[in-house]
């Protein structure tokens, strides 16, 4: 039998808004013959402070009901900066010179993104879809994808807006020998600092290390948006085109595209 494992991770800012989007255009387009399992690796937070998006305010504890039927487990942020060293990463540079905020939250969401991989592997699932609780999907996942999973298995399908010189890191789909590359990326932060001459950066690193792994990104033309705290929806542009960044990275994705063409007709077969 199918095996899809459902990944949730960072903070659940606002589910009366997102998890019904999320339970219709996410869970509802999993193959009805598969087995199923839900996992989550959230924060436990009374409270919101984010410069960089203008955040601020509490956060209910009605935003984690949705998760408690689900294998999982809530968490502090004590000692995740230590764990991964963010001194160092600080000292690689401050990419959204912002006083390191940016850089902080995105070593706390990488850190959830690694646990909640962790937990999915004596699952041992053919399909991983990975999900911030945060959004909101105007559009369904496809359901071809999870045809074939045998040929499936170093596939990754990534948005195809957002990239900002990277792949966009919102959401996915992985084959059974992608997600861990895709899910425990913090790892490689130093080795891509290292390779590339740049500061962290979250797109960029996403790329870096799929490519390393030997990924075959294909692209997914799924929309969804993050909401914030007060129930706004972030102002979001879906044209694959923005932020695309330098050319190597526009051939990357008109071959993610091709492959993906070639991927679809596949599953028509």
């Amino acid at each position: 039998m199918l095996k899809v494992a459902v990944a949730f991770f960072g903070i659940p800012r606002n589910s009366a808004i997102c998890f019904p989007s999320i339970q219709e255009n996410v869970l509802a387009q999993l193959p009805a013959n598969s087995q199923v399992k839900c996992f989550y690796h959230l924060y436990k937070i009374d409270e919101i402070q984010n410069q960089r998006s203008g955040e601020q305010g509490e956060l209910s504890a009605d935003n984690y009901e949705p998760f408690h039927a689900m294998t999982g487990r809530l968490d502090s942020t004590d000692g995740v900066l230590e764990r991964w060293d963010f001194e160092r990463v600080k000292a690689l540079g401050d990419t959204w010179a912002d006083e390191h905020a940016s850089l902080r939250n995105l070593i706390y969401q990488l850190n959830s993104l690694h646990t909640v991989t962790g937990m999915m592997e004596s699952f041992d699932p053919d399909f991983v879809v990975f999900v911030r609780p945060d959004n909101f999907f105007h559009s369904p996942l496809p359901t071809y994808v999870f045809k074939h999973p045998s040929a499936r298995r170093l596939n990754a399908y990534i948005p195809d807006w957002q990239w900002w010189g990277g792949l966009n890191d919102r959401f996915a789909i992985c084959g059974r020998d992608a997600y861990k590359a895709y899910g425990k990326r913090i790892e490689h932060i130093f080795d891509f600092c290292e390779a590339t001459g740049r500061k962290l950066h979250s797109e960029r690193l996403l790329k870096y290390v799929l490519q390393k792994a030997g990924v075959k990104v294909c692209t997914l033309d799924t929309t969804a948006s993050r909401v914030r705290i007060t129930g706004a929806f972030a102002d979001e542009s879906f044209s694959p085109k923005r932020g695309m960044g330098k050319r190597e990275n526009r051939y990357f994705h008109l071959f993610a595209r091709i492959r993906t063409l070639i991927d679809r007709q596949r599953s028509d077969k």
